[in-house]
């Protein structure tokens, strides 16, 4: 990724623009598709293991907690950004893993 691509992301850090732009909508990447409902939970797959887990916004932060193949994956508070129909998460409230996702389309 360049620099100049990278300067079209923006810094998700309210609630409300985090439901508007990806609650109830079916996220896709590498080998994910998941869906964070407005009820709270989390729901989808990861390599064809089923994902479930619950959701809340705290502060500027998306945090989870995810059970996965069995496995607590436990709680991470998350950035978020926006670009296009892609969201990239940041694991760690920003220090850790980046992964991208988008919006699947119908």
């Amino acid at each position: 990724m360049t620099s100049n691509d990278d300067k079209d992301w923006r810094q998700i850090t309210t609630k409300e623009a985090f439901v508007r732009n990806f609650v109830d909508k079916v996220l896709v990447g590498d080998g994910m598709e998941f869906t964070i409902h407005s009820d709270g939970r989390m729901s989808g797959l990861i390599n064809g293991e089923v994902l479930t887990g619950s959701w809340y916004w705290s502060g500027k932060f998306f945090c989870r907690t995810a059970m996965w193949r069995g496995e607590d994956l436990g709680l991470d508070c998350e950035t978020i950004e926006a670009r296009r129909s892609q969201m990239r998460y940041t694991r760690d409230k920003g220090r850790g893993e980046a992964l991208v996702v988008e919006i699947k389309q119908p």
